[in-house]
């Protein structure tokens, strides 16, 4: 199902894990917000991103060490690699420049290897939240 002009839904539900990883109607119409309103933006100016965790059932998201809280969960949340431009480039353009609304963006980098986290806005939570992670700690982005 194609969400966007350059996003589909199975791209966004692909799991390696072998197991069932299919959302709902809800959990799909917030994939296509996700990708709609942060991905397809992102991918426009920065062009190829592959796309290594979206949408995580609840056996995905345990099978994969995920927060039982995790937005991937819901449907608002993907990890991405982008293909043709070095990663902390692409982040300081997401957090800084680009005016996407989004609640978390964090680079990651674990060992490695590294991605980027992006969620949509999240309802009571504080968002606009720029991080790192290093396969440990969470910390602010300076």
């Amino acid at each position: 199902m194609k969400l966007t002009r350059n996003f589909m839904l199975e791209e966004l539900i692909h799991t390696d894990t072998g197991l069932p990883n299919n959302p709902t109607t809800e959990e799909a119409a917030k994939l296509a917000d996700l990708a709609t309103s942060l991905l397809q933006p992102i991918r426009d100016y920065w062009g190829g991103l592959h796309v290594t965790s979206g949408f995580r059932s609840a056996a995905v998201n345990k099978k994969v060490g995920g927060s039982k809280t995790s937005q991937h969960r819901l449907g608002e949340a993907a990890d991405f690699k982008p293909l043709e431009f070095k990663i902390d480039k692409v982040y300081e353009w997401i957090i800084r420049d680009s005016n996407l609304h989004f609640g978390q963006c964090i680079l990651e980098k674990v060992g490695s290897n590294e991605w980027i986290h992006i969620s949509l806005f999240r309802k009571g939570k504080e968002n606009y939240v720029a991080l790192t992670f290093d396969g440990k700690v969470y910390s602010p982005y300076a």
